[in-house]
């Protein structure tokens, strides 16, 4: 199953602000918003975050790998850049073909 990717971006933002209204943050959150330096994120927050992205397209995707390149330049990362990162892995070739297999095996059953 191929995602839109303003359909990916309209979810994280969604979840984003969500967690954002969870910690009474104020300010519009948009997509170019950061998600560390100007919305506060801690790591404990971007797991939450990932996890619930994760759970939500259930498919493993390579967040740490991703936090820990941010990590390593020290620069932000804004929602258009994660939601990009989640379109590109639910698109990849690895996930459409455990999709389309799934998908078989559901038919079959």
């Amino acid at each position: 199953m191929t995602q839109a990717r303003q359909q990916v971006l309209d979810y994280v933002l969604h979840t984003v602000q969500g967690l954002c209204e969870d910690w009474d943050y104020e300010d519009p959150v948009g997509p170019e918003s950061l998600l560390f330096t100007q919305l506060g994120l801690e790591s404990l927050d971007a797991v939450v975050l990932c996890t619930a992205i994760q759970e939500h397209y259930q498919v493993h995707m390579p967040f740490a790998e991703l936090l820990a390149d941010i990590g390593q330049k020290q620069r932000d990362l804004s929602i258009t850049e994660l939601s990009d990162f989640v379109h590109q892995h639910l698109n990849s070739p690895s996930v459409t073909s455990q999709s389309d297999s799934q998908f078989q095996e559901t038919r079959r059953v």
